[in-house]
């Protein structure tokens, strides 16, 4: 007898519960980029088009909710979405579950920091650049700082824009040691 593999091809409901394994997963709300770089990362769960009509249907049944924080589309497991996810997760196929899983614990980190540490940098009127740092407070995404810095060159700004994803929490860590130091 030969083992055949079977390719799991996901219904329009069961592309809305991996999405809400996929909130669940990764333990905060998501940017729409956030969420769109990690579908198109795994395509075997389900294609772009397929998780914009997931999405959609899951922010109309209040399964998850969609907000706006700045220029920042924000997505959240809502209750309702937790208690759904709750009774039918076993929909999922276990090795899905799984990939969601491993790829949540695998990537996380990485997501938060992305949504919580950004850059943005442009050229000026003077050829020289302003580079646009922020720190967004995690899960709501409102600003914690903003730095705004002019620098020489181009490269000078994607150096440094590059450099803060690793080094935002020490900047922000040494400016309130730095200001809530007591005078000698």
């Amino acid at each position: 007898m030969t083992e055949r593999n079977i390719d799991f091809k996901a219904d329009d409901m069961d592309k809305k519960l991996i999405l809400l394994f996929i909130f669940e997963k990764m333990e905060f709300p998501l940017t729409d980029q956030s969420i769109s770089e990690i579908v198109v990362a795994n395509p075997t769960w389900m294609n772009y088009m397929d998780f914009r009509d997931a999405i959609f249907g899951l922010v109309e049944s209040k399964f998850i909710h969609r907000g706006r924080h700045g220029a920042d589309t924000l997505f959240r497991l809502t209750n309702q979405g937790r208690a759904c996810l709750g009774h039918f997760y076993t929909k999922i196929p276990a090795s899905v579950r799984e990939e969601i899983t491993n790829y949540a614990r695998d990537n996380k980190q990485d997501f938060r920091r992305n949504q919580e540490y950004t850059y943005d940098y442009f050229k000026n009127s003077d050829q020289s650049h302003t580079i646009l740092l922020k720190i967004k407070e995690y899960g709501n995404l409102e600003n914690l700082l903003e730095i705004k810095m002019k620098v020489n060159t181009r490269a000078e700004a994607i150096k440094s824009a590059t450099k803060w994803k690793e080094k935002a929490p020490v900047v922000y860590e040494s400016l309130l040691t730095i200001l809530s130091e007591e005078e000698k």
